[in-house]
């Protein structure tokens, strides 16, 4: 059978959804494998120990719960991540890996959980060949984010077409917004919370201009675009939002071909072009955008943004540099902080503040909040110390709840041995402030090689989980996740 014939027969299984029936209660864990793929291990650092993929897909219900899970929780948080299937020759973290969601269901206070390869057309032609294929080392890996949107969920990468994806976690296949969106969308879309449009955009490394802006409504249907001339390809991974603003950062992390063939990350940092921040007046894009130009600096992602007297703010995460090589020395210098950029409106002064000098990352708010002023905000805190004595990257023994307006902190602390990745916050249905809701997220306990479930109560943060989920497999280390309410 050809690849093509394979691929097209392929499709057609994955758009069959199968029908997800709730398990019986029992006094133990329901665990049933799904499917499973040959094993493998390998010394790159990000593929080993939490890091390190795993082989099975499963579906587990009636899970062990310490605490009480709240009543009001009803839905499902989804989490994307890289878990190559077939053992890679190289591995360029975060950029590689095949995507799997990680699904925790809650219904009626029981709780179960599924994981899911995303069934993307390079996995399938791999999954053919039975090993990984040099041909599509910068394949769509749809491994970053996961959204819903119009009735639609999307699992997101940065450089190529969502793929959606049904509450079961099975891959349906690429969407393109019934062909309204060409060659690829990022993975940072943003939701206004006020009308329900979905703001996102695209880069691209070979066609001019570089940038393009959409705006969907809430039936998936772009409704505006906007082309956005930058001088050169970069890579531009998040976008934040205001109520009259889009806000790009376009950093000079600049894409470079023959970093491309010579299969690395295919990205070369020019700190000499500077960071130039890109203002959108997002209610006339007929209005050219402002280009403001400041020293070199990198981001990958934006806390939240805001507008308040003539005056633009704007917390993200700031490292003054960014490093392809994925060797531990250079892991151990990329330290990056929760900074805010002022910018008056009127003369276009711009003033930096740090906010913190913790190395933190993965930032995320009430989502509700998006786009308006806001007082909390939570990131994961990365110990280097503990990393450099364990030879393990990205261990995050805490969480942090941000008060940007009392400007103060308040820690979460994981037991000793576990370690967690990005929050979530999610929101009560009859909250009244900014805090009522829930803060969860995916922790790895190195003393079981399991993974836990936590829910944090946002009033006492630094107190104990209000529920713990214990799940009998391993979650590896991912990216982002989101709740989706039933």
């Amino acid at each position: 059978m050809k690849r093509r014939q394979f691929l097209i027969q392929s499709s057609l299984a994955a758009m069959t959804a199968i029908a997800y029936h709730q398990l019986p209660s029992q006094s133990s864990p329901i665990y049933k494998q799904y499917k499973s793929y040959k094993s493998w291990k390998s010394d790159n650092i990000f593929l080993r120990g939490m890091n390190a993929p795993v082989f099975e897909e499963v579906d587990i219900s009636n899970l062990k719960i310490s605490g009480k899970i709240p009543t009001k929780l009803q839905g499902m948080y989804v989490r994307n991540g890289p878990n190559p299937m077939f053992k890679p020759e190289s591995y360029s973290y975060p950029i590689e890996g095949d995507g799997m969601l990680h699904g925790i269901y809650f219904s009626n206070g029981e709780v179960s959980y599924k994981n899911r390869w995303i069934q993307t057309r390079g996995l399938t032609y791999e999954m053919f060949e039975g090993k990984q294929l040099k041909e599509l080392k910068f394949k769509n890996y749809a491994n970053t984010n996961i959204i819903a949107h119009g009735n639609k969920l999307l699992a997101l990468y940065e450089t190529g077409l969502p793929y959606e994806v049904n509450k079961n976690l099975e891959t349906i296949g690429e969407w393109d917004f019934n062909h309204q969106l060409e060659q690829a969308m990022t993975a940072h879309p943003k939701i206004d919370p006020k009308t329900g449009e979905l703001h996102f955009y695209r880069y691209s490394f070979f066609n001019t201009p570089y940038l393009h802006y959409y705006v969907a409504d809430s039936n998936n249907k772009i409704i505006r675009e906007l082309p956005i001339e930058i001088p050169q390809p970069t890579m531009i991974h998040d976008m934040a939002i205001t109520e009259n603003y889009i806000i790009f950062f376009n950093c000079p992390l600049v894409f470079n071909m023959t970093e491309a063939k010579n299969n690395n990350i295919p990205f070369v940092w020019q700190e000499e072009q500077g960071t130039t921040i890109i203002l959108v007046d997002r209610h006339n894009l007929d209005k050219k955008p402002i280009y403001l130009k400041t020293d070199a600096f990198w981001t990958w992602h934006f806390m939240n943004s805001f507008e308040a007297n003539d005056r633009l703010f704007i917390d993200f995460v700031a490292y003054p540099k960014i490093q392809s090589e994925n060797n531990w020395e250079t892991m151990l210098t990329q330290k990056s902080n929760l900074r805010r950029l002022t910018i008056n409106l009127e003369t276009h002064t711009m003033d930096f503040q740090d906010l913190d000098d913790r190395f933190v990352e993965l930032p995320v708010i009430h989502q509700n909040y998006v786009g308006t002023a806001y007082q909390f905000g939570y990131t994961s805190y990365y110990d280097t110390q503990l990393s450099s004595q364990k030879k393990i990257p990205n261990l995050s023994p805490s969480l942090i709840q941000y008060d940007v307006v009392k400007n103060n902190h308040k820690i979460h602390q994981f037991k000793p041995g576990c370690y967690g990745g990005e929050a979530a916050f999610i929101p009560s249905s009859n909250g009244q402030s900014e805090l009522d809701g829930y803060v969860v997220t995916f922790v790895y306990n190195e003393n079981t090689n399991t993974s836990d479930f936590i829910i944090i109560d946002p009033h006492n943060f630094a107190s104990e989980p209000i529920a713990t989920v214990h799940l009998p497999v391993r979650v590896p280390s991912g990216f982002h996740g989101n709740w989706i309410s039933s």
